[in-house]
């Protein structure tokens, strides 16, 4: 939050870290923000057995 040639200072002293961030102006000043990504998350359960490729047996010596 700051004035403009604040905020676009630190835009660009931020670099590459600054892309996709843009200047916003608001009732208190300038801020830069970035986008708001959306959520999609995939959370399909996968119910199978993990069976015995997924063990370790501690008591085989080879």
């Amino acid at each position: 939050m700051g004035s403009r040639s604040f905020t676009e200072m630190i835009k660009e002293k931020l670099g590459i870290l600054a892309k996709g961030r843009k200047i916003l102006e608001n009732e208190a000043g300038f801020q830069l923000r970035e986008s708001m990504g959306t959520y999609i998350a995939n959370f399909d359960g996968k119910k199978d057995d993990i069976g015995a490729q997924n063990a370790y047996y501690w008591d085989l010596n080879y």
